[in-house]
């Protein structure tokens, strides 16, 4: 029988029901993930995701916080050459997803969105409306944003082989060599 109330000792509940969620909803997507689930696995009782978020939907909303910041990340792409964007934007992404600290939320993230009609509302809207409009200004020529949308499928979809079905050999090919062999690809994608 899981624990009644709040944690025992000094802890922040409601930030370590959103750790905990993030985790589960990272391991097994927003559809299989329980409150119960995640109840049980932060040692609370369910009535406390309840008295915090009021249901799942709301928890996942709260674990949506994406582990960069935006502004900093289309900096970082978007500063330097232009040429160099399509290896820039390549690199940034792949070393986001590399770290364990923002690929858990990563991970939920992209199974959320996938599952879960809702979920892949608001990550369009964040990259639609955070990631896109920054990137798009950097770009020369027409259709923009179907560049970047070409250039993000590309990358999203090795995200997905090599972090959620782990496929062999590019869940364990070398990030620089990754880096090498797909950011001519992203750049074209980029280029007029």
């Amino acid at each position: 029988m899981p624990p009644i109330g709040r944690r025992p000792g000094k802890t922040d509940t409601r930030d370590v029901l959103v750790e905990t969620a993030r985790r589960k909803f990272a391991e097994s997507g927003y559809d299989k993930t329980t409150v119960r689930d995640i109840a049980a696995a932060a040692g609370v009782d369910p009535a406390l995701i309840r008295h915090y978020f009021g249901n799942k939907a709301e928890l996942f909303r709260a674990t949506m916080g994406w582990p960069f910041d935006p502004e900093d990340v289309a900096a970082r792409i978007t500063e330097g050459a232009r040429g160099e964007i399509g290896e820039r934007l390549t690199r940034v992404f792949f070393e986001a997803w590399e770290q364990p600290e923002s690929r858990a939320p990563l991970l939920a993230i992209l199974r959320g969105a996938a599952t879960h009609a809702e979920s892949a509302a608001l990550v369009r809207q964040f990259i639609q409306g955070r990631l896109y409009a920054q990137l798009a200004s950097a770009l020369p020529g027409p259709k923009a944003e179907l560049r970047i949308d070409l250039a993000m499928a590309q990358l999203l979809g090795i995200a997905y082989l090599r972090h959620v079905l782990k496929v062999e050999p590019i869940g364990s090919e070398p990030l620089d060599e990754l880096i090498a062999r797909v950011a001519p690809v992203i750049t074209t994608h980029l280029s007029t």
